[in-house]
């Protein structure tokens, strides 16, 4: 803008018949009265804005009703996405937005029917499956006679990578709120967030390893038909390709997700 500015007043310097000496003194002008004091400024608010932000997140986490008020549960996922989550380096950060802004639209879909934990939970459960089914069919394309390109390699390591980040996000959403993990009887008594890094960690080494090895986590009993668990991957992928805003898209994730009219 002021580089604009700048050519604009050479401009109306020239057509005055003004030289070179009146240029000089117009870039002064432009850089100390108007660039400089505009930097300053652009800077300071970015510090004041986060420090206000911080402010707010620390207030509205004293309040019990928070992950119930439409305003303050977008806050506070997106600071819990920060603390909880470390996306696996293939993933872009727009992935990791995308699973924020998932788990957002999740929770707020359980917030509006009876007994939302109850729903939470159903969410967390379902998206472990579809965790699982996403690294079953990354380990398929990444090794032995069915491997992929590399092109499609990255995309199912990155989709399995934001994947883990929403069950990441959701589960340290479940245990902010009622004060403790989801319980998920198919791990057989592993360790939910041992599991979700070992997904984070499988993402990368599918992705960049040359020779990757398979998925070799112990296999979870069915926990959804083989249907739903596609009809989750399909909506998962398009909501990830589609980018943000992607407001249709992330609807019909979240549908597949917490099927039912609430």
């Amino acid at each position: 803008m002021c580089a604009t500015g700048f050519v604009a007043s050479l401009a109306v310097l020239a057509g005055l018949g003004y030289g070179p000496d009146r240029w000089i003194f117009a870039l002064l002008i432009w850089t100390a009265v108007i660039f400089m004091p505009l930097r300053i400024l652009i800077a300071s608010a970015d510090v004041l804005g986060a420090r206000a932000r911080r402010a707010l997140v620390a207030r509205i986490a004293a309040d019990p009703l928070r992950y119930e008020h439409p305003s303050y549960m977008p806050l506070v996922i997106r600071d819990l996405a920060v603390t909880a989550v470390t996306l696996p380096r293939i993933c872009p950060p727009r992935h990791g937005r995308s699973a924020s802004e998932a788990a957002v639209a999740i929770i707020s879909r359980a917030n509006r029917g009876p007994a939302p934990r109850d729903r939470v939970f159903e969410a967390i459960r379902s998206l472990l499956a579809a965790t699982v089914h996403e690294a079953s069919m990354l380990s398929a394309s990444t090794t032995g006679d069915a491997a992929q390109s590399i092109q499609a390699r990255w995309e199912g390591a990155r989709a399995l990578g934001a994947l883990g980040a929403l069950v990441t996000i959701l589960s340290a959403a479940y245990a902010d709120r009622w004060g403790t993990l989801p319980p998920i009887p198919e791990l057989a008594g592993r360790r939910l967030d041992a599991f979700l890094a070992a997904v984070i960690d499988y993402s990368d080494e599918a992705a960049l390893e040359v020779d990757a090895l398979p998925w070799i986590e112990p296999p979870l009993d069915p926990m959804l038909p083989a249907a739903m668990l596609d009809e989750i991957h399909q909506a998962w992928h398009a909501f990830l390709a589609a980018g943000l805003p992607a407001p249709r898209a992330l609807q019909v994730f979240v549908a597949s997700v917490l099927p039912g009219g609430i």
